[in-house]
């Protein structure tokens, strides 16, 4: 399926990679997770201090968005979406990494819920963490939804 765009059709799976792009970069700044203990919340970004999972979204999305403009330009790029595929993969890798691994915190998220809740306190995941793996999931499909036009 394709939108008319000033005298061209742009396929929809573009605009559906293209907002998972914005969304990995929207969700950089924003908080990752959110620990709570009594009435004191502290919650960490991803842009705080020497973090790397907001910078690594930023860039992830801008490269994402400018597959995006040149997929809708009819750029001839081959496996474009294929190419969307991978970013999209990576985008949500990050917070899938933040989460499991030390590559992006000192102690994993998970590693800090655990430790929160044995000391009876409560962590959340924050809006960036959640926009973030939405935004590499919409790029996924976007990029998906490409290969099976390309196919049919």
């Amino acid at each position: 399926m394709t939108l008319p765009s000033t005298g061209r059709s742009v396929p929809i799976a573009a605009f559906v990679a293209a907002v998972g792009g914005v969304l990995a970069i929207v969700s950089a700044p924003l908080a990752w997770a959110t620990a709570t203990m009594g009435s004191d919340s502290s919650s960490v970004g991803g842009l705080d201090k020497d973090y790397m999972n907001g910078k690594t979204e930023i860039v992830l999305g801008i490269v994402l968005l400018v597959l995006v403009a040149a997929w809708i330009l009819n750029l001839r790029i081959p496996f474009i979406g294929l190419l969307v595929i991978v970013v999209g993969v990576a985008i949500l890798a990050v917070p899938i990494a933040t989460y499991f691994t030390t590559l992006y915190y000192p102690m994993s998220l998970k590693d800090t819920a655990d430790a929160m809740n044995q000391l009876g306190g409560n962590t959340s995941f924050g809006i960036g963490f959640i926009l973030a793996a939405v935004g590499g999931g919409l790029a996924i499909v976007g990029g998906g939804l490409g290969l099976m036009q390309k196919s049919a």
